[in-house]
C-alpha cells in the first residue's frame, strides 16, 4: 500500500511538473513576442506583465512538489549523514513532520485566500482575468508538496520502526 501511495505521489508530482513546463514555455513565448512587438510594431502587448506574474506564481507552485520528490532542494546533511540509518530516519521524521505541517498551513490558507478572491471577483487590471483560478493552482501546488512530505514522513517512520529502508 505504501508503494502504491509513493507511485501515486510521484506520478502526480511528475504531471504537475509537466504542467509547469508548459507554463514556462508560455511565459517565454509571451516575453519574446512582446519584445519583438516592441521592436517591430513599436507597441508592447497589453497585459504581458500580468500574464508573466500570474504564470510565475503557478510555475513555482506547480514545480516544487516534483523538486521535493527528486530531492532537488538544498539540504544540509553534513552532520546527519554520518549517523546510523535509524537516527537519520528519526531526524527525517522530525524535519518532514514540521515541513508537512507548514505546507499544510500554506495550502489551506492559499485555498481560503483564493475563495475570498473569487467571492470578491478580483481580476487583473488590464486583461480582466479572474485571479482566483491561478491562486487555486498555487494552493494545489502546496497540497502536492504536502503529499510528497507525507510520503517521505511515512518512509522515515518505516525506517525508524524496521531499521532499514524497504525497497
Amino acid at each position: 500500500m505504501v508503494k502504491n501511495f509513493e507511485k501515486f505521489v510521484h506520478s502526480l508530482a511528475l504531471r504537475t511538473a509537466q504542467a509547469s513546463q508548459v507554463i514556462l514555455v508560455f511565459v517565454m513565448l509571451i516575453i519574446v513576442v512582446n519584445v519583438i512587438s516592441r521592436r517591430v510594431l513599436l507597441k508592447p502587448i497589453s497585459g504581458t506583465v500580468e500574464l508573466v506574474e500570474m504564470s510565475g506564481a503557478m510555475l513555482l507552485a506547480m514545480s516544487v512538489a516534483y523538486t521535493a520528490v527528486m530531492k532537488g532542494h538544498i539540504m544540509v546533511d553534513v552532520l546527519v549523514e554520518r549517523f546510523p540509518p535509524r537516527i537519520q530516519a528519526s531526524v527525517g521524521v522530525v524535519v518532514n513532520a514540521i515541513a508537512l505541517f507548514f505546507s499544510y498551513l500554506l495550502a489551506r490558507e492559499t485555498f481560503v485566500f483564493a475563495a475570498r478572491m473569487m467571492k470578491r471577483g478580483y481580476t487583473t487590471s488590464q486583461l480582466l482575468i479572474p485571479i482566483a483560478p491561478s491562486i487555486y493552482l498555487v494552493g494545489f501546488g502546496f497540497t502536492m508538496l504536502a503529499l510528497v512530505l507525507l510520503k517521505d514522513l511515512i518512509k522515515s517512520v518505516g525506517v525508524v520502526l524496521k531499521g532499514s529502508e524497504n525497497k
